[in-house]
């Protein structure tokens, strides 16, 4: 009797919770800004200032990656430079599109200084070794 009565108050309480569910765990959203990974390296360094001053946006991408610049500096940088070993490009539009009118930098002091027509007009940029 005392084993019915226990097996039964069991059962009970388990149809009363109803069955278990577990929850996935969400999916992390993509940065359409920022297409790499945390295994990527860091190769440019551009800043809001000519002369490498002022905020500063560290890109991380596999070489030959084209990575579109987030809002905050989309349009709004005027200096950058390469890591060592790199050559990078901006351009003005999204997606590394419009080869006329792209800018080209290194690591050896050729983008202290951008250009007037890319200044504050880049929007993305990729990076390759010379």
């Amino acid at each position: 009797m005392r084993i019915t009565t226990t097996l039964l108050t069991l059962g009970l309480t388990i149809t009363a919770t109803g069955p278990t569910s577990v929850l996935a765990a969400p999916t992390p959203e993509y940065n359409s800004y920022n297409q790499a990974n945390n295994n990527t390296p860091d190769i440019v360094d551009m800043f809001v200032n000519a002369n490498y001053w002022g905020d500063k946006y560290t890109g991380s991408a596999y070489e030959g990656q084209c990575v579109n610049l987030p809002p905050n500096f989309n349009d709004n940088l005027s200096s950058g430079r390469a890591r060592p070993g790199y050559h990078c490009t901006v351009w003005p539009d999204a997606n590394c599109q419009n080869n006329k009118w792209n800018f080209t930098f290194d690591d050896r002091g050729s983008g202290a200084s951008f250009p007037n027509w890319i200044n504050d007009r880049a929007s993305s940029w990729r990076c390759i070794r010379y």
